[in-house]
Parts: structure tokens; sequence; C-alpha cells
């Protein structure tokens, strides 16, 4: 894939912010697939996990029409599946992530169909996190959007609290 990728937006945050948005203005419709990258997203406060919600004319789509599914792979517990239907946001990487030194969450998002208004949105995500109980846990999974809209980015938060660092960086996919 290296040379098929082209960034359309990035943002490192280094002080804490609510969320991050990538896209919006810097949407750039040519593309088929999206690629979010996520690296060392930390919450300010323990016990978070990360989420996402895609905008529509700038706006992060907050109506329960999120639905998702997910494999954990946990150094403690062995594995375990997550699914929700209904829910006001997507999932990112499966599991809380904890504040202290090294506890952060990686994630690779592959989002298909965002231009398409007569078609649902939906991504897949392979991610990793250091939860806050120290436990390294891997996750792999999807979400889908069951409302029929054009989508132009993408916005990451934490539940509870700020994000108070990570790189966040979004490409387009050549055809």
């Amino acid at each position: 894939m290296a040379g098929s990728l082209v960034k359309i937006d990035e943002e490192i945050v280094s002080s804490a912010v609510a969320s991050v948005t990538l896209g919006g203005s810097d949407w750039d419709t040519s593309y088929d697939v999206y690629v979010v990258n996520i690296k060392n997203a930390t919450p300010d406060t323990d016990g978070e996990p990360l989420h996402f919600r895609f905008t529509e004319s700038g706006t992060p789509n907050s109506t329960a029409n999120y639905d998702y599914a997910l494999k954990n792979i946990r150094t403690a517990a062995g594995f375990s599946n997550g699914v929700g239907v209904n829910q006001q946001r997507g999932l990112v990487t499966g599991g809380t992530t904890g504040s202290d030194t090294n506890e952060t969450a990686n994630s690779i998002m592959y989002i298909f169909n965002a231009n398409n208004s007569s078609e649902y949105t939906f991504n897949t995500f392979e991610g990793s996190i250091i939860s806050d109980t120290g436990e390294l846990r891997g996750g792999q999974g999807g979400n889908v959007l069951t409302s029929s809209s054009s989508v132009d980015g993408v916005q990451f938060f934490f539940d509870n609290g700020n994000i108070e660092s990570g790189t966040f960086t979004l490409y387009g996919l050549k055809k």
C-alpha cells in the first residue's frame, strides 16, 4: 500500500482537548476508501474507551444509529466478543484506556461508502490498547451508521474527560 495513501488531515494533540475532528472542509470526495491512523491516544481520565462519530456537513451525527461488533484478544482473560446496536457512537479499539504513562490507544480504521448518500457508511478497525489495569488488548471489528447520508469527516473522543495526547491522521486511499 506504500504510495497509495494521500494525507488529507492530521491533528497532533499535545494539550487536553474534548475531541478531535478530521475532515470537514478538508474532506476530499474523490476517494472511495479512507484510512484513519490513531497513534498513542491517551485520556486525561483513567479508564475511558475511545469512540468516534461520523460528521455530516461538519456536524457529528449523535443519533442512536451506530451498530458494532468486535473480537477482543486479551492478555489477562483470553478472548471476548462485543456487540452493540442503536448506539450514539462507534468503537475504535474495544476496551478502556488508562491515563498513566504508556497507557494508550492505537488503531487503524478503514471507512467505506462515506460519499454515497444512498448507502450506509461503515468501517473496519484493528486496534490495541494498554488498559487502565495495565492489560494489553487487541481488538478487531467494525461499525455501521445505519442511516443513508453523506459523511464528510470523523470525530474522536473519550466518554469522559479529554484527549490528553495523540496523533490522528486521515488519508484517502488511491483508486
